[in-house]
């Protein structure tokens, strides 16, 4: 008490002559003030949630130091295992579960004991049936789990399951021989003797005697283990009875899970290493969810959860929608070697690992930096299971598909599982923001920060202009006919001539900063055959006539991204080996990719198919693809597929799950782009973009599942300034409204682009291609014009600027703010806005605050 009561002495005459001499004692106390200890060993520490009040709040009893650094502390509850986290520079204090959770209103049951868990696993028995294990139900009140204090954390290890019923200790099955020499013959007592007897029944016909598992309860069974334990009943007479009848423990499944717990300098980092995990071989682990509760928040809470769910989402904190499904969705999109028959959902794939939760001081963001090609984010609200908002990842272990059976009139449907599940490391990083940073802007600014010092990545050079992306399609495989038969044709769309003329428009039009992707120049068009070599279609120009465009863009400033694909092979594609080079399904049947129907959302299985690239031809194809590529001379690439598509191959001979793939894959990219100035990729999933400086078809907007609230350019804040971004292409897009989409890359700091030909536009009749029936360039080349010029005098000197802030004014109405100063509202809709002072005309935006340099 003493000591306590000194302390607080100490630190308000400290804090007298800071305010004297006008210094920010808040801040001061953070660094001088010691943590104290109470008589009881209960940890205390600064000020709330905040760090703005002056009250020294407690941890909850039972806590106790784990691991300690200059950012962060530590603590677990050795009873329950759960842990928090106390922010320094904050005092915020994070739980991985909910502190008042045994008030929830709302949960019963299952759902109440759930809030205590920081591991979960769903898994299929070997009779198929879906089941759960958690960390706290089949382990922490089973008292089977270790605490270890470990350098910068601690590591627990659950195991999960009743791996020590005192059952065990009694036999399911022992020879008559052996009850009568074994067991009988040295107990000496005979009321003992009776108690034995009468707990097994003797079948004849085998000679045996089976235990009577419904007698064994209570007081009866700890009668019969003391007579076993005091005759020497043990493990190696145990081992000779499971042995003689194949005997397996008569317990539930053990699992053993190792969760390490890590501070990293700001950090907290909570690992399962899926390799260390040990469980039977017949149990097939399905998923497994980290930390679900973590920083979960309640019903007297306000703020919002963000999903990376496109460009980004928030989910409003006790938003009500109950009745709407949780958030659930895979990082990177969907896999195309897991058969999906019908696809009813157009939706934005997550291209970051990333998700938060901003109370109205302090956030957290979480970071999945291993095992984020497995893992999915879920999000759910309260009032649904419980009382409480909750984000947290799962990982994919192991996928099944089903197949049915069928024998006459009789089907019936069985699961098949991956031959070999994932056995890499899950990590989630955790950072925590305080006031100031707590906003899903400083989320983004604290991903990039991670990024920067993580992947490297590095700022734009000042370009002057702003990119203007234009695809120009080469080639189109068509079916043509003569004299009434069918036969396979090439048709040209733009030849390499003809783009020379379309860039000397574009030129005339004062459009710079031309990026060209070309696409279906070699290789039999847009369609091509495997890129493991080059032929430039020689309808097009052939070599000489991409050596000319090469030197043409060239001379005019024009930066040129001829494309290629590697992860799908097309239909009829020449060099393509599909019994030994597809990917294969989980059934084992050869991984075929069909277009899906607008209209019924099936398959449309009666047209031929394309296949899924095994992920091991990479390596080989790719070198042999840039061998031919270097002898074209030419500076940039643009990578169709190796950055908006991952797959697996699960031939059962040898599984490259996903996380697999993505190593693969970011090795092909780290060479390729080591061979060529420029990469150019779509899609943009996070392991790609420190190989790149272009990203198009980047995420602009979210899914709009029902669950969430708000869509975010989160992804544009993670990456303008440092990786060029532009959108689908305008004309191309959903909504061909060039004011919506003017205005959404004005919001974004993002560039136009557009996809066009040269031909008419009839040349793409009774084709696969009729859905680019809007291409032709001729009636869109003054629009983009005039759309360019207004956009590039707007954000032509923010380039190389971060955007660090945006925010909400109003329903329809965005602020974005570079880092230096720029400032950009945007009025969606259709009325005049009124903000700040501030009057914006419908569909219009205002401009501030122009960049300092």
């Amino acid at each position: 008490m003493k000591r306590k009561l000194a302390i607080i002495m100490t630190a308000v005459f400290i804090g007298c002559l800071l305010i004297a001499q006008g210094t920010n004692f808040a801040e001061y106390a953070s660094e001088v003030v010691a943590e104290p200890v109470s008589s009881n060993g209960q940890h205390s520490g600064l000020a709330g949630s905040s760090g703005q009040s002056g009250k020294l709040p407690s941890l909850p009893e039972g806590m106790e130091s784990a691991a300690e650094n200059e950012f962060l502390a530590l603590y677990v509850n050795p009873e329950t295992t759960e842990i928090a986290v106390r922010d320094k520079r904050s005092q915020a204090i994070w739980y991985s579960n909910p502190q008042n959770r045994e008030d929830d209103p709302v949960a019963t049951g299952y759902n109440k004991t759930k809030l205590n868990v920081q591991v979960e696993i769903a898994y299929f028995d070997s009779a198929g049936n879906a089941l759960k294990y958690d960390n706290y139900t089949h382990s922490v009140q089973n008292g089977q789990y270790a605490i270890e204090k470990a350098s910068g954390g601690l590591d627990i290890i659950y195991t999960l399951g009743e791996v020590k019923s005192d059952m065990d200790a009694i036999p399911k099955y022992i020879s008559a021989d052996r009850f009568q020499t074994v067991i009988l013959d040295k107990i000496e007592q005979s009321v003992d003797k009776r108690e034995v007897e009468k707990r097994f029944k003797y079948d004849e016909a085998k000679q045996r005697y089976e235990r009577r598992d419904s007698s064994f309860k209570g007081i009866g069974l700890a009668k019969v283990t003391e007579i076993f334990n005091r005759i020497g009943y043990d493990e190696e007479q145990k081992a000779i009875d499971k042995a003689a009848y194949g005997e397996a423990s008569t317990g539930s499944a053990s699992v053993r899970i190792p969760l390490h717990y890590r501070l990293d300098g700001e950090h907290l980092l909570a690992t399962v290493a899926a390799g260390e995990i040990e469980y039977p071989a017949a149990m097939k682990i399905q998923t497994l969810s980290l930390l679900p509760f973590f920083g979960a928040s309640g019903r007297e809470d306000e703020g919002y959860t963000f999903v990376p769910d496109g460009s980004g989402s928030l989910i409003r904190f006790n938003n009500g929608k109950t009745y709407d499904a949780p958030f659930r969705t895979a990082l990177y999109g969907s896999d195309a070697s897991i058969s999906q028959l019908i696809k009813i959902q157009k939706e934005e794939a997550a291209r970051l690992p990333v998700f938060g939760m901003k109370y109205e001081n302090r956030a957290f963001v979480g970071i999945i930096e291993k095992g984020d090609a497995v893992a999915a984010v879920e999000a759910d609200v309260s009032g649904r299971l419980n009382d409480y908002n909750t984000v947290f990842p799962s990982f994919t272990l192991t996928n099944l598909e089903e197949v049915t059976l069928t024998n006459g009139w009789r089907s019936s449907t069985v699961k098949k599982f991956q031959a070999e599940p994932f056995a890499g490391d899950m990590t989630v990083r955790y950072g925590f923001l305080g006031t100031g940073e707590a906003s899903y802007s400083g989320m983004a600014a604290h991903y990039r920060q991670y990024l920067i010092k993580q992947t490297g990545l590095t700022k734009l050079p000042d370009e002057g202009d702003v990119p203007f992306y234009v695809e120009l399609i080469g080639g189109i495989p068509k079916k043509k006919f003569f004299l009434g038969i069918p036969y396979n044709a090439y048709e040209p769309l733009t030849t390499f001539d003809q783009a020379e003329t379309i860039m000397s428009q574009m030129l005339d039009k004062k459009i710079s900063g031309i990026k060209l992707r070309y696409t279906g120049w070699f290789n039999e068009g847009l369609n091509h055959n495997l890129p493991k070599s080059i032929s430039v279609d020689k309808q097009l120009g052939g070599s000489k006539g991409i050596s000319k465009l090469k030197a043409y863009a060239d001379a005019n400033g024009i930066s040129l991204f001829p494309d290629a694909a590697f992860l799908e092979a097309a239909p009829q594609a020449e060099g393509f080996k599909k019994s030994s080079e597809a990917s294969r399904f989980i059934t084992g049947r050869l991984a075929e990719i069909y277009p899906y129907s607008a209209a019924s959302f099936s398959q449309e299985d009666e047209r031929e198919p394309g296949y899924v690239v095994s992920p091991k031809l990479l390596p080989k194809m790719t070198a042999a693809f840039m061998d031919d590529y270097g002898k074209l001379q030419l500076s940039g690439l643009s990578l169709r597929d190796l950055g908006s598509e991952l797959n697996s191959d699960f031939n059962r001979s040898e599984v490259i799950d996903r996380e697999e793939a993505k190593e693969i894959v970011k090795q092909q990219l780290k060479q390729m782009s080591g061979s060529v100035k420029e990469v150019l990729v779509e899609g943009g999933n996070a392991y790609s973009i420190p190989y790149a400086r272009h990203i198009v078809n980047a995420p602009i907007t979210s899914s709009g599942f029902n669950i969430t609230d708000e869509s975010v350019p989160f992804f544009q804040l993670v990456y303008h300034g440092y990786v060029h971004t532009a959108g689908n292409a305008w004309n191309m897009a959903d909504d061909q409204d060039s004011t919506y989409n003017f205005l959404k890359a004005l919001e974004t700091g993002s560039s136009l682009h557009y996809t066009w030909f040269f031909a008419d536009s009839s040349a793409i009749k009774m084709t696969e291609f009729d859905h680019l029936y809007s291409a032709d360039y001729r009636g869109w080349i003054d629009e983009a014009a005039q759309r360019y010029g207004e956009l590039n005098d707007v954000l032509h000197d923010v380039q190389d600027q971060a955007i660090v802030d945006h925010r909400a004014l109003a329903d329809g109405v965005y602020q974005t703010t570079f880092e230096q100063g720029k400032t950009i509202i945007v009025n969606y809709t259709d009325a005049l806005a009124q903000v700040g002072g501030i009057t914006v005309r419908a569909k219009d935006y205002w401009v501030g605050g122009e960049a300092q340099r």
